[in-house]
């Protein structure tokens, strides 16, 4: 079966491949073997190993580098994108089947999937690990592919990109060349052994990402490059670093220049927990998340979002475990059982525990929490448990 032959896609590509291909290179899904033998032409380029799913598209691409003279240049190996690929590249081309599918019709060789970016994203999925910290990927698709989806998983892989070409295809299509490279940040992590890195959450002032180091789920939290507030990221690290000396929030594993490094907190946010589980669970852990803010109380220390915790506490194996320590703060006056009374006595939180047939009498733990205020010791703070645990 012959495999896709050239066309204005394949030869759009071929320009960026030209321009700048370098070192070793990947060409991805080779199919009739243009990138490759592209590349097999220039003086930058030592050597190509070109792959593809298909043994008929391989014996193709083959005897075209051989017409071509290139041969020796090029090794062709089978392969499902990165199944049977080896080491690291300086450059990656991929020209991916991109079209969304049309029902009834197969052919693997021009279709990316229901959507048309599926194929794409498997590719980025496992592309960082066989690229050079300094290494580029050239990549080939259509608007048809839904370039906003593309964007997000090149940027949820701590990817950069950089568009070389737009082209028009027919009244309906454009066609993109983008040039991907990984992020300064990405390249330092690899180097630090954590694999499989890949977006979590973005906030205002940072981004946090996932991965794995020596079998451990890391997270690790970089500075937002939108943000106008600079230099919170070794601040919060420091937080941390104080909180862990106080068996408080996550591990610290290590800090960079913009971000730092800590265990990965997998579980339910707190409100998801107490939908999720019984008075007999639900208590214990309240009167845990108590016990934290007065030990912060004592560190004359407010962490400030206590009495909004619904994305601050995540429950790891049974366990309140804080996270987000940016806002931090050293007070005369500290504020953390005070906050989470607040929380506990609000509308929604006590609508919840009634469900769950755990009451708490508002206006007593209120005043509790006033006397609390003035006398933060432990006898102020055994008033406020026995309210919540009759």
């Amino acid at each position: 079966m012959k495999p896709y032959e050239p066309a204005e896609d394949s030869y759009l590509l071929a320009e960026a491949v030209k321009k700048f291909a370098t070192g070793r290179v990947l060409d991805m899904g080779t199919g009739s073997g243009i990138q490759a033998i592209t590349a097999a032409k220039s003086r930058k380029v030592k050597s190509i190993v070109a792959a593809d799913i298909s043994q008929e598209a391989l014996k193709y691409a083959a005897a075209e580098a051989a017409k071509e003279g290139v041969k020796g240049k090029i090794t062709f190996s089978k392969s499902n994108l990165f199944s049977n690929v080896t080491g690291e590249f300086d450059t990656i081309i991929f020209n991916p089947p991109y079209l969304p599918q049309d029902k009834g019709i197969d052919d693997r060789a021009i279709y990316g999937g229901k959507k048309g970016h599926e194929t794409i994203e498997m590719f980025l999925d496992n592309c960082s690990r066989h690229l050079k910290s300094n290494g580029i990927i050239l990549l080939l698709f259509s608007s048809l592919s839904g370039k906003n989806r593309i964007e997000r998983a090149i940027e949820n892989k701590c990817l950069q990109k950089e568009e070389l070409e737009q082209k028009k295809a027919g009244m309906f299509e454009e066609l993109y060349t983008y040039k991907i490279t990984k992020t300064k940040l990405l390249a330092e992590l690899e180097k630090k052994r954590i694999t499989g890195i890949r977006k979590f959450a973005k906030g205002r002032r940072g981004i946090v990402y996932t991965g794995k180091l020596e079998g451990m789920t890391v997270a690790i939290k970089s500075e937002n490059p939108e943000t106008t507030a600079k230099g919170k990221m070794r601040k919060e690290a420091n937080w941390l670093r104080i909180m862990n000396k106080a068996s408080i929030g996550a591990k610290l594993i290590g800090i960079g220049k913009n971000y730092f490094i800590y265990k990965f907190a997998e579980g339910d946010y707190l409100p998801d927990f107490i939908r999720k589980n019984s008075k007999e669970k639900i208590i214990p852990l309240l009167i845990n998340v108590l016990k934290q803010c007065h030990t912060l109380d004592k560190m004359r220390i407010t962490k400030q979002e206590m009495q909004r915790p619904k994305k601050h506490i995540i429950i790891a194996k049974g366990k309140p475990v804080m996270i987000d320590f940016e806002r931090c703060k050293k007070m005369k006056k500290p504020k953390n059982v005070t906050q989470f009374c607040q929380y506990l006595t609000s509308g929604n939180t006590q609508e919840i525990l009634k469900q769950k047939g755990i009451t708490i009498e508002r206006q007593k733990l209120l005043e509790a929490a006033k006397d609390y205020k003035t006398d933060f010791k432990g006898i102020s703070l055994k008033k406020i448990i026995k309210l919540i645990q009759p």
